[in-house]
């Protein structure tokens, strides 16, 4: 008589806990951990995940599952381990941890979008002698080559019907070889599967050759090592990271690469794809959820054994995965804070390379405090690139003292003389600028000059941002917009609204009416937001179709442009001043890599540091690009007041539609753990966030700090409370 069985399911619904089904005998020999199921819920169906499986149920009436949606695990045993790790490190339930190693084409059974791609099957000059001869025996298979001929390389077959053209000449002309059809999965595959010039290794110099050789034996002796490379802007990174990579490829393992921003991964696959002849998988959030379910597939059976991607890649199966490279390893952007779990992407990727036996390594110019303090207590190997590859140059940087410009012309303006004769005298040579201004949007705020109101937005706590492209006020939290009114609504006093403050659209808006001749682009969430906007723009500038590229953050990070030469930041003084005990040193971090933008090439490079505070320690130490001395001053601090790397904070935060329920529970667990932990923990007040409402969401919340995160978290673990947000290290305990 066979043995009943039973699994606990994790749904894919927002429930803490597993529920216990039974097995039906026809499915036992399919049913392991791990494997996709669907089953009874109330009077639907829902989907979920196998957590165990177990001989007795904890109810005497359970219903059997309905049907096995996978043959095969979701997890492998080393990706199991490090979700339970997720779940007890971050404080979060399985159920959670589990929607980011199974992604939503996976839950949503979403699969590969085929498409048509048509391009020329003969040469431009043959197509086009044809295509002539066409236009009086049959003008409809003319209008087909004439389309295409205006194509770089063809186009989907839904684009040429839209023209107008028929499929019926399109046929004709297949079957007479002028054009060949070809299906794929996404237009984005075109893109990694075309032809790239085949590069050659760059010359190493001793400094990366001395890194480079502790990587590879490393990864030779195939256990869990980690590495940190410290290198200065332009030191050649990411020449060590390919070598790393073509290493890991001929001992037969897979390798990682983490970037922090989606704008970077076409340069970064310009650059793979000129150096492996190997499929690469891309993974991030831009990307179809049937172009993803395509390279997780092609990951999970061995076909692919690169993967680039953003903070989420980390969880990508990557079969017998031997190296992880986390580019930029200080950036915020990998780290998850709209939910939990809040974890850190690159911490992420540390533990899964230990799990997994593997290499990893951590690069950037500026280090986070964390992971240099981690490499000088030995947890990490440290390599350190203190000269540019090519013999260039750090680029000189000169401070600007904006107070004296306003005294000199009279009031405000964005550009000091300095900045706008050197953008001027870089696009007379043909060279080109950088502007960075963290601000997007052309007037920060409204205000009524006779009341003093601010126009916000209703369902945040937050003055609207004035889009003039738009003509619409629009919340940069929510994205709620409302057109411009011409009379304050409270006073009702007619002219009396003015606009404050400015971003990146009113800086390109000013910079062409100084210089109308000059040629423009801009990098912003706004100007971003369509699929492949990113690659466009890239390409644009790359190609020189623009003088100057004006951007928020994303443009510091990681971007090669040869002909660069000049840098200008506009403001990052307010930056400066938010209370928050890590703002110094992402502040430092932001302009050492801006300034690492300029002079990459042969051509020496300048940066413009437009500021009102000359003198405060962060802009000075930055104008000096010594990441040293700001890191033993920084650590000192640290030690002094006893904040991370010499601790760890958890933020405990609570959100209602009622602001007296959110402070009262989190007034309710902040007395309840103040009873319950160790007295060598410290628990910070309850008070409203940084941003006391958000999408209707009254926000409280209080700060744990502890030595050791493994003294609080089980008190978080067995906590179920549905407004509660529990982030572990949290890169900023204010917002």
């Amino acid at each position: 008589m066979s043995q009943t069985l039973y699994v606990g399911v994790y749904l894919d619904q927002s429930l803490q806990k597993a529920l216990d089904y039974e097995v039906p005998v026809d499915l036992i020999s399919l049913i392991k951990v791990g494997v996709r199921v669907e089953v009874p819920l109330r009077n639907g169906s829902a989907k979920g995940t196998v957590a165990f499986i177990k001989q007795e149920a904890s109810f005497p009436t359970i219903r059997p599952i309905l049907k096995v949606l996978s043959m095969e695990s979701e997890f492998s045993d080393k990706q199991w381990k490090l979700a339970e790790w997720m779940s007890q490190y971050y404080a979060t339930s399985l159920q959670k941890v589990f929607k980011c190693f199974i992604p939503p084409h996976v839950r949503r059974g979403v699969k590969e979008r085929v498409r048509i791609f048509v391009s020329l099957e003969k040469n431009h000059e043959e197509t086009l002698r044809f295509c002539s001869e066409l236009r009086i025996s049959n003008p409809k298979q003319a209008d087909v080559l004439s389309f295409l001929l205006e194509q770089t390389k063809g186009a989907f077959l839904s684009e040429i019907l839209e023209k107008g053209c028929s499929r019926s000449s399109i046929d004709s002309l297949q079957k007479k070889k002028w054009i060949k059809l070809q299906s794929v999965t996404s237009d984005e595959e075109l893109i990694l599967e075309e032809e790239f010039f085949p590069v050659k290794p760059k010359t190493l110099h001793e400094e990366q050759r001395a890194a480079l050789l502790k990587i590879e034996e490393a990864l030779d002796l195939g256990t869990f090592s980690s590495h940190l490379i410290y290198g200065v802007t332009g030191s050649g990174k990411t020449e060590i990271y390919l070598r790393a990579i073509e290493k890991a490829l001929s001992l037969g393992k897979g390798a990682m690469l983490l970037v922090p921003e989606v704008a970077l991964t076409s340069q970064t696959i310009e650059r793979f794809r000129s150096r492996f002849s190997e499929k690469i998988a891309i993974l991030h959030h831009k990307r179809s959820l049937g172009e993803r379910s395509s390279a997780w597939e092609e990951l999970k059976s061995g076909k692919i054994q690169i993967v680039i991607g953003a903070r989420s890649a980390v969880f990508a199966p990557i079969q017998n995965l031997g190296l992880i490279i986390v580019d930029e390893e200080h950036d915020s952007s990998y780290k998850q804070t709209d939910e939990q779990p809040c974890y850190h992407g690159r911490d992420v990727a540390v533990m899964r390379a230990y799990i997994e036996k593997s290499v990893v390594l951590l690069g950037s110019a500026t280090p986070s405090i964390e992971s240099r303090y981690n490499a000088e207590m030995g947890k990490y190997s440290l390599h350190v690139l203190r000269k540019r590859a090519s013999n260039a140059k750090l680029p000189k940087i000169e401070i600007i003292d904006m107070k004296r410009t306003f005294e000199k012309q009279g009031g405000f303006t964005h550009f000091s003389p300095e900045l706008l004769n050197a953008i001027k005298e870089r696009a007379e040579k043909g060279e080109q600028t950088l502007l960075l201004l963290n601000r997007r949007g052309y007037h920060r705020m409204q205000i009524c000059l006779e009341c003093r109101t601010v126009a916000k937005c209703p369902h945040c706590d937050l003055s609207l941002t004035y889009h003039r492209q738009e003509n619409y006020l629009k919340c940069h939290l929510c994205n709620y917009t409302r057109t411009v009114l011409a009379a304050c609504p409270e006073c009702k006093v007619p002219g009396s609204l003015e606009f404050k403050g400015f971003g990146t659209e009113h800086v390109e808006r000013s910079l062409k009416a100084i210089f109308p001749s000059l040629r423009t682009l801009r990098m912003d969430k706004d100007t971003t937001s369509k699929k492949m906007s990113h690659e466009e723009l890239f390409q644009q500038f790359r190609s020189h179709k623009a003088d100057v590229l004006i951007g928020t953050q994303m443009i510091a990070k990681g971007f090669h442009f040869p002909s660069v030469t000049l840098v200008g930041v506009l403001n990052l003084d307010a930056s400066l001043t938010i209370p928050d005990f890590r703002s110094p040193e992402q502040v430092f971090q932001l302009l050492i890599q801006v300034a690492g933008r300029a002079g990459r090439a042969d051509l020496p490079g300048e940066v413009f540091l437009q500021t009102f505070l000359p003198d405060h320690p962060v802009i000075q130490m930055a104008a000096k690009q010594d990441y040293d001395p700001f890191y033993e001053s920084t650590l000192e601090e640290r030690r002094l007041f006893q904040y991370p790397p010499f601790c760890h904070f958890i933020k405990c935060e609570f959100s209602s539609l009622d602001p007296k329920i959110a402070e009262a529970q989190a007034t309710t667990l902040f007395s309840h753990l103040c009873s319950q932990l160790p007295s060598t923990i410290e628990l910070f007040p309850v008070a409203p966030s940084g941003h006391p409402k958000i999408k209707d969401l009254y926000r409280f919340q209080f700060l744990i700090k502890t030595p050791k995160i493994s003294l609080v978290t089980p008190y978080l673990r067995v906590l179920n409370i549905p407004s509660l947000k529990i982030d572990v290290d949290p890169l900023s305990t204010f917002f």
